[in-house]
């Protein structure tokens, strides 16, 4: 025996149906296409559960689909509950990754100040050894300027040898 479920969208209105020849008022803001397809579902499940045991009354199959209804939404509550928890581990994670990535960033500026200001350290130093080094030489060519060449001992012995 086939049951019929039938209902009516009525925006927020209580409306009469009929399932399985029992009156129902069905109050709902939903759409009816998607009030119909519960009814269709519903339809289907208890005429399934009646074609199947002929001992078992409409109100019967109603509340074993109830039970099965309440069973798969307890367990999908509980999978969208781990879910949400998963979700909840990755923003954490995600947060921690993002601190330690501005962690990282700002040590990594302060670590390129710090070579910035010993590679301009030691250009000047590096300049500072270059005078230096100017310096000396214009020294030692100074040095070598004021004192009097040597005069040639070994020439004149030579001629000395010479001569005698």
């Amino acid at each position: 025996m086939p049951v019929r479920v039938s209902a009516v969208y009525v925006s927020r209105t209580v409306f009469p149906r009929s399932c399985a020849q029992s009156p129902l008022r069905i109050a709902t803001t939903d759409s009816e296409k998607y009030i119909q397809s519960l009814a269709k579902k519903l339809d289907e499940d208890i005429t399934k559960l009646l074609d199947t045991n002929d001992n078992l009354s409409v109100t019967k199959a109603a509340v074993f689909c109830a039970m099965d209804y309440l069973d798969e939404y307890r367990k999908s509550t509980g999978s969208a509950e781990n879910m949400r928890s998963q979700i909840q581990d990755y923003i954490a994670d995600a947060a921690r990754a993002k601190l330690a990535e501005d962690k990282a960033l700002a040590e990594n500026a302060v670590l390129r100040r710090e070579a910035a200001a010993l590679r301009e350290q030691l250009a000047k130093e590096r300049q500072r050894e270059t005078r230096r080094e100017e310096r000396a030489a214009r020294a030692a060519a100074e040095t070598e300027r004021e004192q009097p060449a040597p005069e040639a001992p070994a020439a004149d012995s030579a001629q000395a040898d010479e001569t005698n």
